[in-house]
C-alpha cells in the first residue's frame, strides 16, 4: 500500500465522518403556574458511557436549544437551584421539540454537597488506569516514586519498567518524552505527584501508537491547572548503593486564563558500577572473560513548556527540553585462554580502558489541539523533533602475560542522531461507535564516525582499517483505524488497524557499500471488556508488534575490545515480530490477576565464532522464543490513612533457534 493510497484513504474516512447526522433539542421550562423558569441547568448525558455530551441553560423565557448532537440514548435532566427536578430518557435520532416541561417551583435552597470519588484502580478495554489523585500512598512525592506504587510497573534504581517487559515508553498527556537513561529520570523527577492526576498503564498498546517494541507504554496524566499566578517548589535527593547518588531539581510555574508558562530544572551526579563473566567453548579452547567497569556521570537539564489557550476549544503549545552529560569509565577485562583438552593455560590478556562520553540532547514539540463539540471530538496535529549528539573517547591498553604493554589504541567516536516527525489523529463518535484514525511519518537520520589511533614508536597513528563512518536513514509512514463499540452495558469492544510502511538507506563509507530495504506490515489489535457484575471484570487483549534492529547491530564495521576480539553488525538484518495475548481478572477493583503470553519470531541475536585466534560476533535473525507470565497485585484503601500496594509476578521464557536459518549461518 503505497503512502498516497494511506492518505488517500484517511481523507475519506474523515469525509465519512463529517457527513454523520447532527440533531437538536429543544423546549420550555415553567412552573406549575406557568411562568418561565430561567438559568435552570440542563444536562444530556450518554447513556453508553454515562458521559456529559451537552450543557445548557435556560433564557429568561425559560428556552433552551443544544444543537450538534449525533444519534444516539441520552438521559436529559433539568437541575435548578441545586438539585434535580427533572429526568427522563431520550432516543434522539432527529430533531426534536420537548415543548413545555413543567416543574414544581416551591424548591429550597438547602446547600446541597456531592462528592464523588473515583475507584483507585480501572480496567478499561487496553489499559490499567491508576487514580493517583485518590492513593494516600502517592502524595508529597516526585512522580518517579509514584510509578513505583502503580500496579505492574517495576522502579528499580532509577530504571521503570512495566513488569514482564524490557523497555517502556513515556508519555505526558499523550505526548512522548524522546528521553532516556538518566536525561528521563531526571525529568520526571521534576514532576510532583500532587499534579498527577492519573496513570495509564498500557501493557499491550492499541494501534494509535506505534507498533515498534513490546516494552508498553505508561501515560502520566496531569491535573489541569486552575491555579492562577507564580509558584514553584526546590527539591533534593540522596540515595547510596554501594556509590553516592544526589541530585536536585527546581520547577517553576507561572498560569493566566489564557497561558500556562514551566521551567523545570535538574541535575545530578553520580558513580556506578558492574560485573559480568563471560565463557566460551569449542573442540579447541575454553575462554573466561571478566569484567569490571567503574563510571561516574555529571548531568544537567532544562525544560520549557508553554501552552496558549486561544479559546475555549482551541490550544496551542510547544515544549523544548536540552540535557547534557558528562561520563568517565575505568573499565577491566581480564581474558583467559585454555588449550583442549588438557584445559592448560595458553595467556592471560589484562585489557584496562579509559573511556570518556558526552551525550547532548534537544526536544522539541509543537502541538495543536481543536475541539469539535463538547463531546471528546477533536483534531490533534504535532510535530516533533529530537536529537542526540554522542561523543566517545577512549583509551584501551592490552597487557601479556609478563605485564608488558602489548597493544595500545585509542578511539574517537562520534553519533549525530536525528528525528523529526509529524503527526495528525482524530477523535469522533458516531452514533454507533467511538472511532480514532491518524497518520504519523517519522524521518530517522544517524550518522556515525569511529576514528581508530594505534600506538607507534611513542607516537598515535591513524588506522584507516578500524576507522569506521556509517550513515543510516530510516523514513517511516504509518496510518491506523480504530474503532471502539459498548455493545451494552456489560460488553465492550475496541478493534485496531494499523499499516507501517518502512524505507531503509545504509552507506559505509570506508568500503563504499550500500543497504537497502522497504517493507509493508499490518498489525492488528483488538480488546475485549466484559463486566460480569460491579465487582467482576474480565479483560482479553491481543496486538501484533515489531522490533526493528537498530544502529548498533546494523553498522557491518568491527570494533575491537583487544587485538583477538571484535563485535561486527549485520546490515541484512531483518525486524522480528510478536504476537502478544493477554487476559485479565480483576475483583472490586482491587484485586488483579494477569496472565499474558507472547510469541517472538524471526529475533536478532549474537552468535560468536573463533578462527584464526580471533572471537567475533555478529548477529544474525536467528532466534524464537515463547513467554508466559503471572501477575498478581492488590491496592486498596483499607482504611482513610491507610493504602496497601502488593503483587508478585512469575515469568518463564523458552527460547529456541529457527533451524532453518540458523544452518545458514556460516
Amino acid at each position: 500500500m503505497s503512502s498516497k493510497k494511506l492518505l488517500l484513504s484517511i481523507l475519506f474516512l474523515s469525509i465519512i465522518t463529517s457527513l454523520q447526522a447532527q440533531n437538536t433539542l429543544k423546549g420550555r421550562v415553567v412552573d406549575k403556574e406557568n411562568k418561565p423558569i430561567d438559568f435552570a441547568e440542563v444536562h444530556l448525558i450518554k447513556e453508553t458511557d454515562e458521559q456529559l455530551a451537552q450543557q445548557s441553560f435556560t433564557d429568561e423565557t425559560g428556552v433552551f436549544i443544544l444543537n450538534n448532537i449525533t444519534s444516539d440514548t441520552y438521559q436529559f435532566t433539568i437541575q435548578y437551584l441545586g438539585k434535580y427536578v427533572y429526568s427522563s430518557k431520550l432516543i434522539i435520532d432527529k430533531n426534536i421539540d420537548l415543548q413545555t416541561i413543567t416543574i414544581e417551583s416551591n424548591i429550597s435552597l438547602d446547600e446541597i454537597v456531592v462528592k464523588a470519588e473515583k475507584k483507585l484502580i480501572e480496567r478499561k478495554a487496553d489499559r490499567l488506569v491508576f487514580n493517583t489523585v485518590n492513593s494516600i500512598a502517592s502524595q508529597g512525592m516526585d512522580a518517579v516514586e509514584a510509578l513505583s506504587n502503580t500496579p505492574l510497573i517495576k522502579v528499580q534504581n532509577d530504571k521503570i519498567s512495566i513488569v514482564g517487559k524490557s523497555n517502556v515508553t513515556i508519555m505526558i498527556n499523550d505526548k512522548i518524552l524522546h528521553l532516556q537513561g538518566d536525561a528521563l529520570t531526571n525529568y520526571l523527577k521534576t514532576l510532583r505527584s500532587d499534579d498527577i492526576e492519573k496513570i495509564e498503564v498500557i501493557t499491550n498498546p492499541p494501534s494509535k501508537y506505534e507498533a515498534s517494541g513490546n516494552g508498553g507504554i505508561i501515560n502520566i496524566v496531569l491535573k489541569k491547572n486552575k491555579r492562577l499566578g507564580l509558584y514553584g517548589n526546590i527539591g533534593t535527593s540522596y540515595a547510596y548503593n554501594n556509590h553516592n547518588v544526589g541530585s536536585a531539581n527546581t520547577n517553576l510555574n507561572y498560569q493566566t486564563d489564557k497561558w500556562n508558562f514551566m521551567l523545570k530544572v535538574n541535575g545530578s551526579k553520580g558513580q556506578y558500577s558492574s560485573n559480568s563473566k563471560t565463557t566460551f567453548e569449542n573442540v579447541q579452547l575454553l575462554s573466561k572473560s571478566f569484567n569490571n567497569p567503574l563510571g561516574s556521570y555529571n548531568y544537567g537539564g532544562i525544560n520549557l513548556t508553554t501552552n496558549y489557550q486561544i479559546s475555549e476549544k482551541r490550544l496551542i503549545g510547544i515544549t523544548y527540553d536540552y540535557s547534557k552529560s558528562k561520563g568517565y569509565i575505568d573499565r577491566k577485562n581480564s581474558s583467559e585462554y585454555y588449550s583442549k583438552p588438557s584445559y592448560a593455560m595458553d595467556s592471560i590478556i589484562n585489557s584496562i580502558s579509559e573511556q570518556k562520553d558526552y551525550n547532548t540532547y534537544h526536544t522539541a514539540n509543537l502541538f495543536y489541539d481543536y475541539k469539535l463539540d463538547t463531546l471528546g471530538n477533536k483534531i490533534s496535529v504535532g510535530v516533533n523533533y529530537f536529537s542526540n549528539l554522542n561523543g566517545e573517547n577512549n583509551n584501551l591498553n592490552d597487557y601479556n602475560n609478563q605485564n608488558y604493554l602489548s597493544n595500545a589504541i585509542q578511539y574517537v567516536n562520534n553519533l549525530d542522531y536525528q528525528v523529526w516527525s509529524g503527526t495528525a489523529d482524530v477523535a469522533y463518535k458516531l452514533s454507533w461507535a467511538n472511532i480514532e484514525f491518524g497518520s504519523k511519518y517519522s524521518n530517522y537520520n544517524n550518522q556515525s564516525k569511529m576514528l581508530s589511533y594505534k600506538q607507534l614508536n611513542d607516537e598515535w597513528v591513524y588506522d584507516t582499517t578500524r576507522s569506521n563512518h556509517f550513515n543510516y536513514k530510516e523514513d517511516n509512514i504509518a496510518g491506523y483505524l480504530s474503532l471502539n463499540k459498548k455493545v451494552n452495558d456489560k460488553l465492550n469492544v475496541k478493534v485496531g488497524l494499523r499499516f507501517e510502511q518502512t524505507n531503509v538507506n545504509a552507506h559505509l563509507f570506508e568500503t563504499n557499500e550500500k543497504f537497502t530495504k522497504s517493507y509493508g506490515k499490518w498489525f492488528p489489535s483488538a480488546y475485549v471488556s466484559y463486566d460480569l457484575n460491579n465487582n467482576n471484570t474480565f479483560n482479553f487483549n491481543y496486538s501484533r508488534r515489531i522490533q526493528r534492529p537498530y544502529l548498533g547491530i546494523l553498522n557491518p564495521f568491527r570494533y575491537y575490545s583487544n587485538n583477538f576480539t571484535y563485535q561486527s553488525g549485520n546490515p541484512e538484518l531483518n525486524p522480528s515480530f510478536t504476537d502478544y495475548f493477554e487476559f485479565n481478572y480483576s475483583l472490586y477493583n482491587s484485586l488483579s490477576i494477569g496472565v499474558s503470553y507472547y510469541h517472538v519470531s524471526n529475533s536478532f541475536s549474537e552468535y560468536m565464532t573463533y578462527e584464526n585466534n580471533i572471537f567475533a560476533t555478529t548477529y544474525y535473525n536467528m532466534l524464537n522464543a515463547d513467554n508466559y507470565g503471572l501477575d498478581v497485585s492488590y491496592s486498596d484503601k483499607i482504611t482513610g490513612w491507610w493504602q496497601t500496594n502488593t503483587g508478585s509476578n512469575t515469568y518463564y521464557a523458552a527460547s529456541y533457534y529457527n533451524q532453518s536459518i540458523s544452518n545458514q549461518i556460516p
